[in-house]
């Protein structure tokens, strides 16, 4: 049984798992009329793309691949996990719901396909899913102990386990 993969797959695939050349790469043979989004993926191999009109958009990342970033903060003895474009987003709202000082931020793309639990929603999730979910950006996420995938959400200025409302 050979099932058809098809050029549209390819790049829903390559976007979604943030594969910037890739996507960019088959968003110009479909923009440039070389091959359609419903062709055989088989396809892609015969195109001749234009390497350097390709790495132009994958430089100027046309398609907007990983504008939202992972990022973990130490915080009350755990990590702090947030969704956002940058550093400075989390160091602020870090601030404003916590009331701490950011230590250092790290970017953990790595971590985002790692199969999550959030506790306070009682589901089990790969990061890089849950990011689909999110209407608002920059978002908390929750906090986890060093090496575990337990995210609890914490209450605001107190660094205890509960869930942190929405300010009005």
């Amino acid at each position: 049984m050979n099932e058809l993969i098809t050029v549209k797959e390819i790049l829903e695939y390559a976007t979604e798992f943030e594969l910037c050349r890739l996507a960019h790469q088959v968003f110009w043979a479909v923009s440039t009329q070389q091959i359609n989004l419903a062709d055989d993926s088989n396809k892609l191999l015969e195109v001749a793309y234009d390497e350097l009109a390709v790495y132009e958009m994958t430089e100027s990342n046309v398609l907007g691949i990983g504008l939202i970033k992972l990022f973990v903060v130490e915080s009350f003895a755990q990590y702090a996990f947030y969704f956002a474009s940058n550093s400075l987003e989390v160091s602020i709202m870090h601030r404003e719901t916590f009331g701490e000082r950011t230590g250092a931020i790290t970017e953990a793309h790595r971590l985002l396909t790692k199969v999550m639990y959030f506790a306070d929603l009682d589901i089990h999730i790969p990061l890089i899913d849950h990011r689909k979910t999110i209407v608002q950006f920059p978002a908390y996420l929750g906090h986890a102990a060093a090496g575990q995938y337990i995210l609890h959400r914490l209450d605001q200025h107190k660094g205890v386990r509960g869930i942190v409302y929405a300010r009005t």
